[in-house]
């Protein structure tokens, strides 16, 4: 008798690339977006505010220490779903605390880190998985998926969950019980995303597994390690990740902070509400489009042309935030433009960035070689925040975005080195 034919099914990669990123965003937006906000809201100043989120931001960088101790629990989707699970335990019982009468914020921001080390792990995990998992054309036709579910994820995580918040605070529900509900949405949102993760991995061809021991392992990582840095196109992949994105980082972690200041401190005055309102529509037409845009350009142009066009494209919305600082009393409708082209041109030249970024780290221990790039990634991305709100405070939010304007040169010029460093002629 003949033995059944055995069932193919087909891969799902587009699944669990925007479930995995979507859970991924969730924590990164609760840290970046909705905590200056709650912060702002009971009078802590701009300079702690960048502060606490800079550090909270800087115990992600852990995520190359979870390289040793991955492989101890199988396959690497089984520890991204793991890593899930516990983020989304770690984040019912943030919740849990943020709701309480009697609040602790010793406890408060225990469990903030514990997310944040939580995540830097499943940032390692996921990031690896992706790269070692799919090719270059495959990385290349998934990035500007990869983008939307990200920045998707940060909007529900971010505004929509200070829209939130500021709506039930509108309808005299006590501070402590919105902001409890509003992590309850992305606990639900995390949930789903999770479920979506389980079923598209379920799909994926089997890879090959790691057997070495943990000092093999160890061995391993420093050859690769070792390999990568003396990559020649090492030093123009650390320009890009310091200063192609510079101006943008300043620019991102105070602009949350001008939009809902009052207008004598020379902020927006918008709100919590409305500030929520104008960025959900604008964020996610603005990332989803524009990183479908830059990775259309990279598939068709290739990652060393694209670098600068998409470089300058990234950094000329900056002029229209620096120039809406001068002039703050103007309509929602021209604030909602230059949102949405400010998220567009970033949505297109991060991906860019992350492409290269992924070019240099696939090969042998591709996960270990992308999490170290991450990592440094993250650092250039949390640093500012250490100055960049008493900075805000002494120059004023106009020149504060002009200083910001003024970082797109060594951007520019990093993305030359990277054109001439990535080119394959």
């Amino acid at each position: 008798m003949d033995a059944p034919a055995q069932i193919h099914r087909p891969r799902l990669a587009w699944l669990w690339v925007v479930g995995g990123f979507l859970f991924q965003a969730l924590p990164a937006a609760i840290r970046e977006e909705a905590l200056p906000v709650a912060l702002k809201n009971i009078g802590i100043s701009n300079a702690r505010i960048t502060q606490v989120v800079a550090i909270l931001g800087l115990a992600v960088a852990v995520k190359i220490l979870w390289a040793p101790l991955m492989p101890l629990t199988g396959p690497t989707r089984r520890f991204i779903l793991i890593a899930q699970a516990c983020l989304l335990l770690a984040l019912l019982g943030l919740a849990t605390l943020v709701g309480q009468a009697s609040q602790s914020t010793v406890l408060i921001l225990g469990t903030l880190t514990l997310i944040s080390v939580l995540s830097a792990g499943h940032d390692y995990a996921l990031d690896g998985y992706f790269v070692s998992s799919l090719d270059d054309q495959g990385r290349a036709q998934h990035s500007g998926l990869l983008s939307f579910a990200s920045k998707t994820g940060q909007v529900i995580a971010g505004p929509g969950l200070i829209w939130w918040a500021g709506h039930q605070m509108s309808q005299d529900v006590p501070a402590s019980a919105a902001w409890q509900a509003a992590l309850l949405v992305a606990i639900g949102v995390g949930t789903l995303a999770w479920v979506a993760n389980q079923y598209a991995f379920r799909r994926e061809p089997a890879l090959p597994s790691n057997t070495s021991s943990f000092g093999e392992r160890l061995t391993g990582m420093g050859v690769a390690l070792r390999d990568m840095l003396r990559d020649p196109r090492f030093p123009a992949l650390l320009g890009l990740i310091f200063f192609y994105r510079a101006s943008e980082i300043h620019m991102a972690r105070v602009l949350p902070l001008f939009a809902i200041s009052q207008a004598s401190e020379g902020g927006l005055a918008l709100g919590n509400e409305t500030y929520a309102l104008l960025r959900i529509p604008t964020a996610i037409l603005g990332l989803a489009l524009g990183g479908l845009f830059g990775s259309f350009v990279v598939t068709n142009r290739g990652l060393a042309k694209s670098l600068m066009p998409l470089g300058v494209l990234m950094h000329l919305p900056l002029l229209g935030i620096a120039w809406l600082a001068a002039n703050p009393q103007v309509s929602l409708t021209t604030i909602s433009v230059l949102f949405f082209i400010e998220y567009f041109a970033y949505g297109a030249g991060v991906c860019a960035l992350l492409l290269a970024m992924m070019k240099l780290a696939a090969g042998d221990e591709a996960a270990t070689r992308y999490a170290l790039l991450s990592t440094i990634a993250l650092v250039a991305s949390y640093l500012p925040g250490l100055w960049a709100g008493a900075l805000a405070q002494q120059l004023g939010y106009a020149h504060y975005f002009l200083f910001a304007v003024a970082l797109a040169l060594p951007g520019l010029l990093a993305a030359h080195w990277g054109r001439r460093a990535f080119s394959e002629n």
